[in-house]
């Protein structure tokens, strides 16, 4: 009887069907909700766990109906329950869209599992990096400090990951290429970024990168690994690249006006994370 009940609780939680369909979704609305959270405070030094939410107005307490994700934005019509004070539908939409990812992620990775949670919670440090930098041009250190941890410890379960050929004469296919090239990725991302500090303090006099992002610079590379984080970096180059020159050329730039580059590496982090691989692979064998 009890390996029954086991076997269908394992059935439940595996696989895509509607049971883990639902558990995601309501995974992923949840977690939005605690990224609005760390969005808003951390920039502002302020702790994510207390006081509880309130309204940013009238300085109500909040109730827990009151942040239902994304269905509380819709009862309430975008205010505060008590006294009127409209309030941004972007927290809405970040949940919506981190529930969204949490569905997608589990069709993707084909249930939950290492790959599923790797995926994830590079999802919601990239979508906290984003927005931070974008209201404040500050990446959190708390957000890099744990993307570091975590993304080191579950990237030495993830398989396939590509930057896994380089330890495969040495070590083979194991769990500990993984661990190496992770921290092999740490060292990358900040000596990489703290190159290009130097560079832009030695021909522009300024700082052309600042801490933040050579932190999670470091990030990216214990999640993807030296080699997917590198692909990370150059897409992040061409995806600011993209952003900068017609803002320069429209003359509505300076050229010593500061970008925020974390969003752009968080851009890039994800569909490396996904598609990397893949892509390396198919360059790989075309260029042999």
């Amino acid at each position: 009887m009890n390996d029954d009940f086991g076997l269908l609780l394992l059935d439940l939680l595996t696989g895509v069907h509607l049971a883990t369909i639902v558990i995601s979704l309501c995974l992923g609305l949840i977690f939005g909700s605690f990224l609005n959270v760390v969005i808003y405070r951390l920039p502002l030094q302020r702790s994510v766990v207390m006081p509880g939410s309130a309204c940013g107005s009238c300085g109500v307490p909040l109730r827990w109906y009151h942040n239902l994700p994304v269905l509380s934005y819709l009862m309430q019509r975008g205010a505060c329950a008590y006294c009127g004070s409209p309030f941004s539908s972007r927290y809405m939409w970040i949940e919506f869209m981190t529930g969204l990812a949490a569905v997608g992620l589990l069709y993707y990775d084909h249930g939950f599992g290492v790959a599923w949670l790797y995926h994830f919670a590079l999802f919601c440090v990239a979508l906290a990096v984003f927005f931070t930098d974008v209201d404040h041009w500050i990446i959190p250190d708390e957000v890099n400090l744990f993307g570091v941890l975590f993304g080191t410890a579950v990237g030495v379960f993830m398989p396939n990951r590509g930057d896994m050929y380089l330890f495969e004469d040495l070590l083979g296919w194991d769990l500990h290429s993984n661990l190496y090239s992770s921290l092999a990725g740490i060292a990358v991302g900040i000596g990489f970024f703290r190159f290009i500090q130097f560079l832009g303090m030695v021909l522009a006099r300024q700082e052309a990168m600042g801490d933040g992002d050579v932190k999670y610079a470091a990030v990216l590379g214990a999640f993807l690994g030296w080699q997917m984080a590198l692909g990370a970096f150059f897409l992040s180059f061409l995806l600011g690249a993209l952003y900068a020159v017609p803002l320069l050329l429209s003359r509505q730039g300076r050229g010593k006006d500061p970008v925020p580059f974390g969003t752009f590496m968080s851009l890039a982090a994800v569909p490396v994370a996904l598609w990397g691989l893949e892509f390396y692979q198919r360059f790989y064998y075309e260029m042999i």
